[in-house]
């Protein structure tokens, strides 16, 4: 049976931009092993354009870092899921469009058994599959800044009916002072 495994980078302060990501090459092989029992990976809208946008380019420009190089080919390899009611269509290689990341379909997915459904970034989703306790493990990576501002942070606008206890699992410190910390359901 898989597991739906939410990465989600956050800064000190709750924010989940983008550009305060330290995504090195350590970050980088970290994610491999999420990636490595991930059947998908899930996104919402916006993180799913951004990531098609920056991550086929990294397979076109010659002399990328390798840490770049290996992760944009095994984003291109890895089948995609948008999870969004507008988009319209999808241009990076193995992708699909789901319009709604609902109980029904994640159960599905879940009991196929073909491995995990890991969502990177999308704060909105992983808020939504919170919400319906769809997430069994959470990775916060927390970045080593207070941002101070931002578009999004972390489960601003989650309403829940009751708290939602998490299960510490461990700890991961990166050389860059990126510290993720694993958690259940």
């Amino acid at each position: 049976m898989g597991k739906v495994i939410a990465l989600i980078n956050i800064t000190a302060d709750g924010f989940c931009d983008s550009h305060y990501v330290n995504a090195n090459a350590e970050f980088h092989e970290f994610s491999h092993t999420l990636l490595d029992g991930a059947a998908s990976v899930g996104f919402g809208r916006s993180t799913f354009e951004l990531f098609q946008q920056v991550w086929p380019a990294v397979l076109e420009k010659e002399g990328q870092p390798a840490s770049q190089v290996r992760m944009a080919k095994r984003l291109a390899d890895i089948p995609k899921i948008a999870f969004s009611h507008t988009l319209e269509s999808a241009t990076w290689r193995n992708s699909r469009i789901v319009r709604s990341a609902n109980a029904e379909f994640i159960s599905r997915y879940k009991t196929a058994g073909s491995g995990d459904l890991v969502t990177i970034g999308s704060p909105g989703l992983v808020a939504d599959l919170t919400r319906q306790l769809l997430v069994d493990d959470y990775y916060f990576s927390v970045q080593p800044v207070i941002a101070g501002n931002g578009s999004v942070r972390l489960f601003d606008k989650l309403q829940l009916d009751a708290r939602q206890p998490l299960k510490y699992l461990e700890t991961k410190i990166l050389g860059s002072g990126v510290i993720i910390n694993h958690y259940s359901l």
